[in-house]
């Protein structure tokens, strides 16, 4: 059984990849490109270079994967985010609702599972005793049954 909340040591888990859970509309956004950044109130490992996102109900499967870069934060001297995807704006102001906000992550790709992983088959056959509920390293066993080169690629702003 994987347990979850001890789920960060890499020899069970890959240390390039993230399960985030993540609510209707803000992973519509990111599917559609509107929302170039997913904003956390803490930082990834330097080396998370891959977020599988796990949609929630009603969904309630691993839906998508994202390439992302190491945390833009908002220092002081840190060049502010580009105003050109959904939150940017609000990140760079500080806004009241983006407090502790402080960690941003591109989103270079994205990819569409051709099979979501429901959090059935999270907890039948990865061990999963719950759904997550927040970081999640991903287990081995997943990244060695998906492939997320094979996904469907849907948006890229690799240059």
């Amino acid at each position: 059984m994987v347990d979850v909340a001890k789920n960060s040591i890499c020899k069970s888990a890959s240390c390039t990849d993230v399960i985030l859970p993540m609510q209707d509309p803000y992973i519509a956004q990111i599917i559609d490109g509107r929302k170039n950044y997913e904003f956390r109130k803490y930082c990834l490992k330097s080396s998370v270079e891959r977020i599988w996102f796990y949609r929630t109900a009603p969904h309630s499967s691993i839906t998508h994967i994202c390439e992302t870069q190491p945390a833009r934060t908002r220092k002081p001297g840190d060049t502010p985010l580009e105003e050109d995807g959904l939150g940017n704006a609000e990140y760079n102001r500080r806004d009241n609702d983006w407090d502790g906000y402080d960690f941003a992550y591109y989103m270079l790709t994205v990819y569409e599972l051709r099979d979501p992983i429901s959090l059935k088959q999270m907890k039948n056959k990865y061990g999963f005793k719950s759904a997550p509920r927040g970081l999640v390293y991903l287990p081995k066993s997943i990244s060695d049954d998906v492939d997320w080169k094979q996904q469907k690629l849907l948006l890229s702003r690799k240059k």
